[in-house]
């Protein structure tokens, strides 16, 4: 008799992405992101194994951050380094992490370039404004941010300050670190809770200034959770 051994979890791979499409202006469109792990990286897509473009994966897509990649912040716009014919083509993406080496990330990823001109002239173009994240955005996804996890190991003193220094760009004021900590060691407010009320605030909702991107040096969350995540776009 076989004795039951309990399964290690699989760990998530080190990156995840993909491909979604051409542009008509000559880009191809994708997203790179490591799970778990707020971290912009250096992009490769690769076509019979030449590079056929680079770029830098951390534009914001809405997209994304409803499927829990990246907190939404990993997606790339790569110009295409020469035409290709119509027909079926697979792609390969390579990422080069800022901490070095370079590292597969997918392979046999298929893409169409429509033969029809018509076809080709209707794809849409690059954005050329690329979109930031609204606080609607935030608060409608604050179980990415895995905040009772940061607020744990920060501490609720720390953990105040930083939630007031990402939303209204100050230190908390007294009043707040004389209210706030102590609710929270108590369990009496819940992390996401305190971060909704800053981040509903009047005084946030009177600033102009969008919250810091998670490659902002304001940005205090390194990490996200990575278990509420759907499934990936595409």
């Amino acid at each position: 008799m076989v004795a039951n051994v309990p399964l290690r979890p699989v760990p998530p791979p080190v990156f995840e992405g993909g491909l979604d499409g051409f542009t008509r202006d000559g880009f191809i469109a994708g997203w790179v992101c490591r799970p778990g792990v707020v971290a912009r990286c250096h992009v490769r897509v690769l076509w019979e194994d030449e590079v056929l473009g680079e770029a830098v994966a951390e534009s914001f897509r809405i997209d994304l951050l409803r499927a829990g990649k990246g907190l939404g912040h990993c997606g790339f716009f790569a110009r295409l380094r020469r035409e290709l014919p119509p027909g079926e083509h697979v792609f390969a993406l390579v990422a080069l992490p800022e901490d070095g080496g370079e590292i597969e990330v997918a392979r046999d990823l298929p893409l169409l370039m429509p033969a029809d001109p018509e076809i080709r002239a209707h794809l849409p173009d690059s954005p050329r404004e690329r979109p930031i994240w609204r606080d609607e955005d935030v608060l409608g996804h604050l179980a990415q941010f895995d905040l009772a996890r940061h607020c744990r190991e920060m501490g609720v003193d720390r953990f105040v300050d930083v939630v007031y220094r990402f939303a209204l760009d100050r230190w908390a004021d007294d009043s707040a670190r004389g209210l706030y900590p102590s609710i929270l060691e108590k369990a009496s407010l819940t992390p996401e809770a305190f971060f909704s009320i800053i981040l509903t605030s009047d005084e946030r909702k009177g600033r102009q200034t969008p919250l810091p991107s998670p490659f902002d040096y304001r940005f205090p969350f390194p990490t996200y959770a990575i278990e509420t995540a759907a499934s990936a776009p595409g």
